[in-house]
């Protein structure tokens, strides 16, 4: 029996560019135990399973994670979609509604080398790519996204997103802590994440990833992962073509 492969629609996908970044051995915190592994295991599905060119950075400092950002915020073009993922300490300052990425650099009692989800934003929402999607595995990082309103899927949904301009973020976690183990090797977060990349064998929306996703992390966790757009965001959405 010949098994019927699924349909890929032919459309101008774009070319696809990711930037991974897994944080686990810090200088003046304690350390993570997951970070980096699941920070390579997400880079390895990317280029081998979606033909994406990967930047994979392990124990990144504040200036490696904003050389990397800069670099992508010079070469994306609008024919570009770019994937970040972050695996790593974060910090909500509540007092100023603030959530932060914090670098291996980073001091407990000094915000100077922290990494505001504002500067995260404001990089991402001026880029040229056509779809960004930023999606971070760590404490309180749910300070990125806002609401967002449901789409309906008519038959021309794909054609119609994929030229519209996309900025969204997915997060482990809303306001909560996160937890850096449960997934065998891997975060809770990290291993649901592999595992609906890896079973996908078509074109997946940011949206549908994300339902799989929430599901399988609120089962195994007491956290919700959270899923909204960003400043910049139009009606598009980043999709995930299976090669």
């Amino acid at each position: 029996i010949t098994v019927a492969k699924p349909s890929i629609p032919n459309l101008d996908y774009g070319r696809y560019h990711a930037l991974v970044i897994g944080n686990n051995n810090y200088r003046y915190m304690s350390n993570l135990r997951t970070a980096r592994n699941d920070a390579k295991a997400i880079a390895n599905v990317l280029k081998g399973e979606y033909g994406f060119e990967v930047t994979l950075l392990s124990n990144a400092t504040r200036s490696d994670m904003f050389k990397a950002l800069e670099k992508y915020r010079r070469k994306t073009t609008k024919a570009d979609n770019l994937l970040i993922y972050y695996a790593g300490h974060g910090y909500l300052d509540k007092e100023a509604d603030e959530g932060f990425w914090l670098p291996i650099d980073a001091e407990e009692n000094s915000q100077l080398n922290w990494i505001p989800n504002a500067d995260i934003i404001r990089s991402v929402s001026t880029m040229n790519a056509k779809h960004v999607m930023v999606v971070a595995d760590s404490c309180f990082s749910g300070t990125l996204t806002r609401g967002i309103k449901i789409r309906e899927k008519t038959p021309d949904y794909l054609q119609r997103i994929s030229k519209q301009k996309a900025r969204v973020a997915i997060t482990s976690g809303g306001e909560e802590p996160v937890t850096d183990v449960g997934g065998g090797g891997h975060s809770a977060f990290a291993n649901a994440f592999l595992y609906i990349l890896r079973q996908n064998t078509e074109v997946m929306d940011s949206h549908d990833l994300y339902t799989q996703l929430r599901h399988k992390v609120m089962i195994n966790t007491d956290q919700t992962p959270r899923y909204g757009d960003m400043r910049g965001h139009e009606d598009g959405d980043f999709l995930f073509v299976r090669q």
